[in-house]
């Protein structure tokens, strides 16, 4: 049920934020939907020189916007690759397929993401937790926990 009534306002610390770790990717989990009815999640991303997020996927009810604020992240797209800088944001809608990585071999690179409905940050929790005792995924265990959030590997048709 949603919140009634007053709300209060509420301040987030990077230093006491739920912190995940997908592969070489560190997560700090500021708002995980619980605040704001589901609407929106608002996690930060760290990516370590070199290394790449996710495989290529689209998501069917997701969308997601990243900030970046350090570093550049490049977004790989089908259209090609697009960097985006400190200061830049992508838009990043349901249907569109994507990765991103950090191109440069030598400083990290951050972005500030939100995704909506705030739920999906679960997606984020579960790939964790299944990953916890150092075992790799297989490819059939990843497509079913995206499954679980509407997410999808590039190949998958968008449309019935």
């Amino acid at each position: 049920m949603p919140n009634r009534g007053p709300s209060q306002v509420k301040l987030f610390k990077k230093e006491t934020a739920e912190t995940i770790q997908l592969g070489p990717m560190t997560c700090y989990i500021f708002e995980d939907g619980s605040n704001t009815d589901n609407r929106v999640s608002c996690i930060t991303l760290v990516l370590p020189a070199g290394k790449s997020g996710p495989p290529m996927h689209w998501h069917r009810f997701h969308d997601e916007l990243f900030l970046v604020t350090k570093g550049t992240m490049r977004f790989v797209t089908p259209d090609g690759d697009i960097d985006a800088s400190a200061g830049d944001m992508m838009m990043v809608p349901p249907r569109a397929i994507h990765t991103f990585k950090n191109p440069s071999e030598t400083e990290e690179c951050e972005c500030y993401m939100t995704a909506t409905p705030g739920y999906y940050v679960d997606y984020f929790r579960m790939l964790a937790k299944a990953t916890d005792s150092g075992k790799p995924l297989t490819p059939s265990d990843t497509q079913h926990l995206m499954a679980l959030f509407g997410t999808f590997p590039q190949g998958v048709e968008s449309e019935p």
